[in-house]
């Protein structure tokens, strides 16, 4: 009896693990990442931020259909690389789910997933600097900037209201 307890409880704890961290539902890498959701929220916002600077950089029509034609080839390897992450991680509950569990399988199932979070990651940045390689020199110099000014930038402002907010929470009690 105390043996099944223990199994129980270190099962529920990495069942837990795995949908928290890496559940996918919605913090995860999600489906349409460059578009939707992102892994860990990080990958869409780059690549929302990417877009939104890729606008102010005044494209011609050529590296618009070049990055248009990236954009496009990479949201459906996101889709396909999501859509392989999802059924990895209905293999890993699966395996979770039998008693006992065989920890080997799930540690090696929890590897394969880590790699194939690693593999998008690594993809999207290639994606980003393979567009970068369609701007000329004073539109990556410019991009650099506003990459490097805006986020923070934005950080900053958000911080500020939260900051607001607190203070005038704080006044009104």
């Amino acid at each position: 009896m105390k043996k099944s307890a223990v199994i129980a409880a270190a099962v529920s704890i990495v069942a837990s693990a795995v949908l928290a961290y890496g559940g996918m539902g919605g913090r995860g890498m999600g489906p349409g990442m460059m578009g939707g959701c992102g892994m860990d929220g990080q990958m869409m916002g780059a690549e929302h931020h990417m877009s939104k600077h890729l606008m102010g950089l005044d494209l011609d029509e050529q590296q618009k259909t070049l990055i248009g034609e990236i954009k496009s080839r990479m949201m459906k390897e996101m889709i396909r690389r999501t859509a392989d992450m999802r059924i990895v991680q209905i293999e890993l509950k699966d395996l979770l789910r039998q008693d006992p569990v065989d920890m080997k399988a799930v540690e090696a199932k929890v590897k394969q997933l880590e790699i194939m979070r690693t593999d998008m990651h690594l993809s999207h940045i290639r994606a980003m600097e393979d567009i970068k390689t369609k701007l000329t020199p004073e539109q990556r110099k410019k991009l650099r900037e506003m990459m490097e000014a805006g986020p923070m930038m934005e950080e900053i402002g958000m911080m500020h209201e939260r900051g607001r907010g607190m203070k005038g929470e704080g006044g009104a009690n």
